[in-house]
């Protein structure tokens, strides 16, 4: 069977201008559109509702469900990386550094669209409440959940990132009282969809950063950053997500502030001392 963006082509001749105008959306937003709306894809493309509905049916679709079905489906499979470097390594004009900043700042503002100060409060609460945060995500989330580990440390004293090699190791260290904090992008890995599960079964909190609200991850997670991820190159952007962990670290840092002071001045000493001994050696 044809996926979506072949049988867009085959049939575009075939369209309607509005379904046309339409198509054109989908086929430069695959994935917006397979968590949108009828009525977002509408507006976002400049036709009425029921040209989104007409559309579906003129490929072949009973509804517009399936067809956003079908879309999740091709986006599981596509592999967006190798797409992508074949299109970046075929054509670049001289403006491209400007397009790969603008894109950068868009990803950052379209993200803070969708989340409120109270989702980020509620996520800084959580960790501040928490006895343990173990922070997991890998590969190229590793841009996010490092850094995250690393700053809750410094600040908290009680963060661990999980190593891919270890899970089982670590997550026998959970306990009631810890939370979560773990990142999925696609290509979703099932280990950290399976580790938030292990987690909600037995009562922790689960923070999520993700691309979608039909993410894995979702389901088993307690406050959930969507956070865009938009790129013209062969990988996906992060910096959206590293900007949320951001605005939980400083929510973190004016909700506890006696308590983050307090550890930041013995690691700051500690880090002193460390110094003296080495220069000695």
């Amino acid at each position: 069977m044809e996926n979506i963006k072949e049988l867009i082509q085959t049939k575009y001749d075939q369209l309607s201008s509005s379904q046309k105008k339409t198509a054109y959306y989908i086929l430069e937003n695959l994935q917006d559109a397979a968590i949108s709306s009828a009525q977002k894809i509408a507006a976002a493309s400049g036709v009425s509702e029921a040209t989104v509905h007409r559309l579906a049916q003129n490929l072949g679709f009973d509804s517009f469900m399936l067809l956003k079905k079908e879309l999740r489906n091709d986006l599981r499979k596509m592999n967006r990386a190798i797409n992508n470097l074949e299109s970046i390594s075929t054509v670049k004009d001289d403006s491209w550094l400007n397009s790969h900043f603008y894109l950068e700042a868009e990803n950052i503002l379209e993200t803070s669209k969708e989340i409120s100060t109270e989702e980020i409060k509620s996520a800084a609460t959580l960790i501040l409440d928490a006895k343990a945060v173990w922070v997991g995500g890998w590969r190229m989330g590793l841009s996010v959940t490092s850094y995250m580990s690393f700053i809750l440390n410094y600040m908290l004293g009680n963060s661990y990132l999980i190593p891919q090699g270890e899970v089982a190791e670590y997550l026998a260290r959970f306990s009631e009282g810890d939370v979560v904090f773990l990142c999925s992008f696609p290509r979703y890995n099932k280990v950290i969809t399976e580790v938030a599960e292990f987690a909600k079964e037995r009562n922790l909190k689960v923070i999520a950063i993700t691309d979608s609200p039909v993410s894995p991850i979702c389901k088993f997670s307690d406050v959930i950053f969507i956070a865009k991820s938009a790129s013209k190159s062969f990988v996906d952007s992060y910096t959206a997500a590293v900007s949320v962990c951001n605005a939980v670290v400083n929510e973190v840092s004016y909700l506890g502030k006696v308590r983050v002071r307090e550890h930041i001045e013995k690691v700051e000493d500690h880090y002193l001392n460390f110094k003296e001994l080495q220069n000695k050696f």
